[in-house]
């Protein structure tokens, strides 16, 4: 097994995805594809290139203002919660 297949099966491993032995060269042929994107793309010369928050320069007019109409009070949010604390609700540490 190469470092590329090692490195694939602990990526699998880590986002609980099951890589099977016949599977493995469809994804090391992906993988050098998307690679070689990615060095097609880190070759385009942006120095002289402004980063942009949003990839469109169109002005948003059509879009409304946010207008709070059914405003509900924090114990009436929080009735149905299984645990609070501290006026917040909680969940189970989701990210380890």
């Amino acid at each position: 097994m190469d470092d590329t297949e090692k490195m694939l099966k602990k990526l699998a491993l880590q986002t609980m995805f099951d890589i099977s032995d016949e599977q493995m060269p469809a994804l090391v042929e992906e993988y050098h594809i998307f690679m070689n994107h990615v060095k097609a793309l880190e070759a385009i010369d942006t120095s002289d290139v402004e980063p942009l928050a949003f990839p469109y320069e169109i002005e948003t007019t059509f879009l409304r203002e946010d207008v709070a109409n059914h405003v509900i009070s924090r114990e009436d949010a929080l009735k149905n919660a299984k645990d609070v604390q501290e006026h917040q609700i909680k969940v189970p540490k989701v990210v380890g």
